[in-house]
Order: structure tokens, then sequence, then C-alpha cells
């Protein structure tokens, strides 16, 4: 069967529907929420008596010493960390973020001790359709531990999952970032 267009306009129209249509049906979404923040606080601080937020906006002094620890810019003027007491004294702090992957945004909270120690690493959010095997807890829990003046460099300091290497840099980047904010901007 033949069709009969009577102007450029109109198989111009059509092939692009055809276009559009066949990039939809062909295109898969990514994307897996796997907690909220209340979730992971509530269950992370558990034993606290009261979880309570600071709101951290980043002065210029305080921008330039982070960048300069890290080698790179803060993407935010302001960062929230979480604070977890009992008694009056802190339990532990924690930081939720986010660091581009390949092509996505992942997000991550980062969990301390009092002393800005690493005590967990969870991934919040994860939108890319490779890389998620630094879900995994064998990666994750390598940053126990660590804190700003430790070495977050992948492949020499923490080991990269294969087939997310980009993933295990991203996650590298934003827990430095995390425990450069927390001992700089809450415990100093």
């Amino acid at each position: 069967m033949k069709m009969k267009f009577t102007s450029k306009f109109g198989l111009r129209a059509v092939l692009g529907a055809l276009c559009l249509a066949t990039a939809l049906s062909s295109t898969t979404v990514y994307g897996q929420i796997y907690f909220t923040v209340q979730q992971l606080l509530s269950e992370h601080f558990r034993s606290s008596e009261q979880v309570t937020f600071r709101r951290i906006n980043i002065s210029d002094h305080l921008r330039q010493r982070i960048q300069h620890e890290l080698g790179v810019k803060l993407a935010k003027p302001q960062y929230t960390v979480y604070v977890a007491t009992s008694k009056g004294k802190v339990d532990g702090y924690a930081l939720f973020d986010e660091e581009r992957g390949q092509h996505e945004m992942i997000g991550f909270a980062t969990f301390f001790d009092a002393k800005g120690a690493v005590t967990r690493v969870e991934i919040t959010a994860f939108r890319e359709p490779h890389g998620d095997g630094v879900r995994a807890e064998q990666f994750r829990k390598q940053f126990i531990g660590r804190t700003a003046h430790s070495g977050f460099s992948p492949d020499k300091d923490i080991d990269s999952i294969s087939g997310a290497t980009i993933s295990s840099r991203s996650l590298c980047k934003g827990v430095r970032r995390a425990t450069a904010l927390v001992q700089t901007a809450v415990l100093e």
C-alpha cells in the first residue's frame, strides 16, 4: 500500500512521530530508591534518644578550606548534617548527599561516630543502568573507620568493583567529601 503525503511537512511529521515512538518503546528507565532519609536515620540511630539536624552554610572561608583539602569544588552552598544524641552526648552524625555516576546521580548516606570516623555507607538511590555493584556490602564496608585524614583513592585505598568503575570512583569522591564536611564544618 502506497501512502501519499501532500506536503514535505506531513512526511516530516510522520517520520518524526515514528522515530519518537521507536525511541520511547525501546527506552528502559532505570532507577531505584532504596531508602528514605527517615528510614535510614531511624534504623541506624534506633538507640539514640534524639536525632536533630544542622544546616551547614558554606562560608567563603569554609569553602576555600574544604576545596583546598579535597582538590575539587563544592557543588552546593549548604549541606545538612544529622546529629544523633543521648543524654546530652553525641552518638553520631549522618550526611545524605549525591554524586554523579556515569550519567545520573547516585544518592548515598554516610554515617559517622562522634569523632568523625565512618561507621556506615548506604546507597539511597541508584539510577544508572550499570554499576550498581557499589551497593554490595563488601565494597561499602571498605569506608568504615575512615576519617577526613584517610585515603579515598579508588584502586589504591578503596578496591573498585569490576563493571562499576565509574560508580566506585563517584562513591569514593562523595564519601571523602562527606568526611571533610563533617570534620571541618562540625567537629572543628
